[in-house]
């Protein structure tokens, strides 16, 4: 059974394997702003529960086990993101947002909300909900509050 944590680095593990081809523990330090001996620290749990092979002084590779959960997370972060763009959060906080609704969601909401975004995108070009829905947001003032608050960050 993964933590939190261990979702994290995995997480993490997979985007940097997909941008750079290869992970380095500086990497995942760097990525997470943690410091190299926690970063050690997690590779050895992430090791011993078979998700990873590392080798000192080499690069980390995930096993079949590893890059199965890796994905799963991956997939549950993408959900989340685009259902909140979907109704209205912009990219930088639908991503922010994300990382923190994705390991605390029951199995049954991530299902529900799958359906959800799949139902939208098969929804013709020429439908106008999304206009509608963001013609709503503004109406009641939410639309510029949101788009006010980031542009003060």
């Amino acid at each position: 059974m993964t933590t939190r944590n261990m979702e994290d680095y995995l997480e993490t593990i997979w985007n940097l394997q997909n941008k750079k081809g290869y992970v380095k523990p500086k990497d995942i330090a760097d990525k997470l702003e943690v410091t190299r001996p926690s970063v050690s620290e997690m590779i050895k749990k992430l090791s011993e529960n078979e998700y990873i092979v590392y080798e000192k002084y080499g690069g980390i590779v995930f096993t079949t086990k590893g890059k199965k959960i890796a994905q799963k997370i991956k997939k549950r972060h993408n959900l989340f993101v685009e259902f909140l763009k979907i109704i209205g959060v912009d990219e930088q906080n639908a991503q922010t947002d994300a990382c923190k609704l994705e390991h605390d969601v029951s199995p049954e909401t991530i299902t529900c909300l799958l359906e959800f975004v799949e139902f939208i995108s098969l929804l013709p070009e020429s439908s106008k909900w999304k206009e509608n829905f963001q013609e709503y947001l503004k109406k009641r003032g939410l639309l510029e509050r949101s788009s006010n608050k980031n542009k003060k960050l």
